[in-house]
């Protein structure tokens, strides 16, 4: 009986970090083989404040950072943001790499 509680407890715990962790990347932009202007008005168009641009042709996803002013900066991506994004679309079954600044 301890063990299906204990189980239970993992479980639920786990399932509860998974959502919470996929929930914070909401700004997501699909521009498929696109020029880097391109994905940068994407990425304008959802003013967010962190704001990813994935391509699924050329298999990279770009992030971001959209100024108030509506300028959007490339910047670098760190591995757990990268992790997120294959984990959400994974039923692609496509790796994406991140684009270096």
């Amino acid at each position: 009986m301890k063990k299906i509680i204990a189980y239970a407890a993992l479980f639920s715990a786990g399932m509860v970090f998974s959502t919470a962790s996929l929930a914070g990347i909401n700004m997501l932009a699909e521009c498929n083989d696109c020029s880097s202007l391109a994905s940068q008005r994407a990425a304008n168009k959802l003013q967010g404040k962190s704001v990813f641009v994935v391509d699924f042709v050329n298999r990279t996803a770009k992030k971001y950072i959209v100024k108030e002013e509506g300028n959007a900066l490339l910047t670098s991506m760190t591995l757990g943001e990268l992790n997120r994004i294959n984990q959400q679309f994974d039923y692609r079954k496509v790796h994406l790499r991140s684009v270096k600044p």
